[in-house]
């Protein structure tokens, strides 16, 4: 990137790195994060709409759990979450588990303190608040701010003060439905309209979820919310690159894609990585398969299986019985066919740069697919017969 970076915008390349799967994307955001690349990502769900799912899900986390005081300094966290997006510049003071709450007050000081300062020891006396109940609701003279009010500044204290009132109205909306109940949070912790409408479209969801499961409560659902942060399930939000996207509007900058989403796109210059024997298996000695456990019995694929043993069981033919693992071999052939398609697809995604990568896998044995070592091979043939 380095190599253009000075370049004009429209005469920056298009870039993008392709993988096999959803958690090798995440692994690639991340690792460019680390290096100071903001990549663009387009992998089942957008780093937007998980932040968003995640804001939400901490926040039910708490009104699941109320006297957890490590959850209302996470609540408290989402709720400033847009001091959280600025540059952390703090003076020492760390986002953590305060032991010595004097040893914190004089690194504070006196004065007007930066949102981030705020923020960093907010969440610090939070977390090690030992009665929630005595900040939340507090009896009389049982209440924790007055007790440290001699101690502590007063912003400190009038920003406590606020958080608390919105605390009071999110556990007396808890008798809510939870789609309401999501619709009063959003309102309180978010203010872009795209963040807004997928709290409405998440209501949505977990409305549908309390309906079809009648004995969920906050626990439940919340893990419904957590699925969906940590990109375990697809879910399509309501940012540019949730709604359409094109290559040409992020010249000089780094997509990653999955080769599915990849469909239909093309880039000047394309990454495939992974493209190993284990993502892209074909069939021949050494090859494993993501559906085939290793600890289970001769290899077989569960699934396909099971499948083929229903489908045996409402058969009336006498010639048609189940043959155990038959069907794991059919799946495998499939399999196989299938990534074949998508290999071809990664490789027509670019139109100038194609660099395809491999690697050996978590056990380290993992080889080159069959289907990159061929296409390699005739590379090589035809630069010798040029």
């Amino acid at each position: 990137m380095d190599s253009f970076a000075d370049s004009p915008v429209e005469e920056q390349p298009t870039i993008a790195i392709l993988v096999p799967r959803n958690l090798r994307g995440v692994d690639v955001v991340n690792a460019l994060r680390q290096r100071g690349v903001e990549p663009i990502e387009l992998i089942s769900s957008t780093s937007e709409t998980r932040a968003a799912a995640g804001a939400l899900s901490h926040l039910l986390a708490y009104l699941a759990e109320p006297g957890n005081a490590r959850k209302l300094a996470k609540a408290y966290e989402v709720w400033r979450r847009d001091w959280r997006e600025q540059r952390i510049e703090s003076r020492g003071i760390e986002n953590r588990e305060i032991e010595n709450s004097e040893i914190v007050n004089s690194e504070l000081g006196e004065g007007d303190y930066s949102t981030t300062e705020l923020l960093n020891y907010s969440t610090a006396l939070l977390r090690r608040m030992t009665d929630v109940e005595n900040f939340i609701a507090p009896q009389n003279a049982d209440d924790w701010l007055a007790g440290i009010g001699e101690s502590e500044a007063g912003q400190v204290i009038e920003e406590l003060i606020q958080f608390r009132v919105n605390v009071q109205r999110w556990l007396n909306a808890v008798a809510l439905p939870i789609d309401q109940l999501v619709l009063t949070l959003a309102q309180d912790v978010f203010n872009k309209t795209s963040d807004l409408a997928l709290a409405h479209k998440l209501a949505l969801v977990l409305r549908q979820a309390a309906d079809d499961h009648p004995d969920w409560r906050l626990p439940e659902l919340t893990a419904e919310l957590a699925v969906i942060a940590k990109n375990e399930r697809k879910f399509i939000g309501f940012s540019d690159d949730d709604s359409g996207f094109d290559p040409e509007r992020h010249r000089g900058r780094v997509v990653v894609a999955t080769m599915h989403k990849a469909k239909g796109l093309e880039w000047d210059r394309v990454y495939l990585m992974s493209v190993n024997n284990y993502d892209f298996p074909s069939n021949i000695p050494g090859d494993r398969f993501i559906a085939e456990k290793w600890f289970i019995r001769g290899g077989l694929n569960l699934e396909a299986e099971a499948l083929a043993q229903l489908k045996a069981l409402e058969s009336n033919n006498e010639f048609q019985w189940y043959e155990e693992g038959a069907a794991t071999l059919r799946s495998r052939l499939d399999y196989v066919k299938e990534r074949l398609r998508l290999f071809y697809v990664g490789i027509t995604r670019a139109k100038r740069e194609l660099i395809v990568t491999w690697n050996t896998g978590r056990q380290g044995d993992a080889t080159p697919s069959l289907a990159m070592s061929e296409l390699v091979g005739r590379r090589e043939t035809a630069k010798d017969d040029g």
